[in-house]
């Protein structure tokens, strides 16, 4: 049997092997392989190349997009951060301002009251002094009344202001 299979191997029970039709197939082994490699495997490999490239960038730009979309987390978390800041800092004013308007309008309002209360003091005053001056007037005109009445004669005007004018000073001495 081993000499039955060595001559199927070898190509013909002759005992030769026909090297034209080797070589036959040989150059159509290699034409066809030229072929493939120019139709088929050159068009598929660059297909399959692009195709790789295409994912690749699609990889690169996912990657660039995530760092990107990390980027601008941190830079929204940083902006919250100082709008945060800037809220309390206009709060913090806010409270500083109100605080500063209440204690100018409590000025003002003291300031008004003590000024009202200054102007009623000077009007007390001067009313004072004039129903100070119309009992004076009054006191001497009935002094000078009693007097005249008592002496029963006639003097000056000039003479009576004197005299009660005299007389007044004499009583507020006391």
């Amino acid at each position: 049997m081993t000499a039955t299979t060595n001559n199927l191997v070898l190509g013909a029970a002759g005992g030769g092997v026909e090297w034209g039709s080797v070589l036959v197939t040989l150059i159509t082994f290699l034409i066809l392989l030229a072929l493939l490699k120019k139709f088929a495997w050159g068009p598929l490999k660059q297909v399959m190349d692009k195709r790789e490239q295409d994912i690749n960038k699609d990889i690169d730009d996912a990657e660039q997009a995530k760092i990107n979309a990390q980027k601008l987390e941190e830079e929204n978390r940083q902006t919250l951060r100082e709008t945060q800041n800037e809220v309390q800092k206009i709060l913090e004013e806010a409270k500083v301002q109100a605080r500063d308007q209440h204690e100018q309008i409590i000025h003002e309002a003291n300031q008004r009251a003590n000024g009202m209360i200054e102007t009623a003091q000077s009007e007390i005053n001067s009313q004072k002094e004039r129903a100070i001056s119309e009992i004076n007037d009054e006191v001497s005109k009935l002094s000078v009344l009693i007097a005249s009445k008592i002496l029963q004669k006639d003097i000056s005007e000039k003479d009576q202001k004197e005299l009660i004018d005299k007389y007044i000073k004499e009583v507020g001495d006391k």
